[in-house]
Parts: structure tokens; sequence; C-alpha cells
């Protein structure tokens, strides 16, 4: 079974339990061109109700650059720092201790795109996951509403911060850590 979506086609992929949209890999710009799949988060019925605000999404998604990485870069570095300020340096184990946001990308590896819907707020959102050095158990995520502004960075696997905490009120910020908040400069 397939769907297109922006052009793009996605293949009902399944296993004994459960099964994914997903589309073949193909070149994300926000991640320098890495190819990655996209999974979308939605169910067949929610994929037929929701097709106009997905289509949106993937082609804001797409089209995420360099721009976006380096106004992604503050939120990853509080999210460095946060983590720093709970274990302390002497205890990275993969990285050197970084000082500004510069590198911060070198180390993340970002391995899955999705498209999905919010609970709390019902907005669209482009999520990339993965790892990152600092936080080798929870990994990293980061989210863009409608896929074109950022709209979280987080360890939590929720989509946004308002689902990650049941308050609509908490989308105001970008990172939300246990010494430091960011918001949308």
């Amino acid at each position: 079974m397939e769907r297109h979506f922006n052009g793009i086609r996605f293949k009902k992929v399944q296993d004994e339990k459960w099964y994914e949209w997903l589309s073949d890999a193909i070149a994300i710009p926000y991640l320098e061109n890495k190819e990655l799949r996209i999974y979308l988060e939605f169910d067949d019925t929610e994929l037929d109700q929701f097709q106009k605000e997905i289509d949106i999404t993937v082609k804001n998604a797409l089209r995420l650059n360099a721009n976006h990485r380096k106004q992604t870069k503050p939120h990853l570095f509080a999210y460095y720092k946060d983590v720093v300020l709970v274990i302390g340096e002497e205890q990275l184990e993969e990285m050197p201790p970084l000082k500004t946001d510069e590198d911060i990308f070198n180390y993340v590896n970002l391995t899955r795109l999705s498209i999905g819907k919010g609970s709390v707020v019902g907005n669209f959102y482009a999520n990339f996951s993965g790892n990152c050095d600092w936080d080798i158990e929870h990994g990293v995520s980061i989210s863009f509403l409608w896929g074109e502004e950022i709209a979280m960075v987080s360890s939590i696997s929720h989509i946004c911060n308002s689902d990650a905490y049941a308050d609509k009120d908490k989308d105001q910020y970008i990172y939300i850590g246990s010494n430091i908040k960011t918001t949308l400069a």
C-alpha cells in the first residue's frame, strides 16, 4: 500500500503487530543532505483527515537548511550545558568540554525524521531525533512547528513541549531543562 505526500512516496511497512508509513531514504538539507527515511506518525484514517497538513509539514521540513541549523545551536548548547551542570564536565566520556555552540552539531547524530501532530494543542511538527554525545542515555529530539520554526530541543521523546508537560504554556520555550530554559530569540 502506498500514499503520496508532497510528491514523496510512502509505503506501509508492517511487522507482526505494528505498521508504519515510511518514505524511501531522501536527502535532508537540514542534515547537510544526509539521507533519511521519513516516518509518518498517523494511522490510515488520520492520513486522509490531515492530508493537507501533512503535505505542508513535509514540504517545509525539506526546506530546512543551514540557517535553521544555526538557529538550533543555542538551544542544543543549552541542553549540553544543562547536562554538564548536573553531571560535571569530567563525566563527559564521548566528547571534550565545549565553551561555545559552534561545534555542537559535531556531537549530534540525528537518525530519524518523523511528521506528527501534537495532542495538547493540535499543531503539526517535523521531529528529528537521534543521539548526542553529552546524554548518551536519552539522546536528542528537535522539533519544528509546521516543519519551519524551531519549537523544541529536548531529551524527551515527545513531539512538542506542551505534550511533554501536558501544559500548552510550555510551548513558549524551546528547551526546558533542570537549570536552563530557552525561548525563540
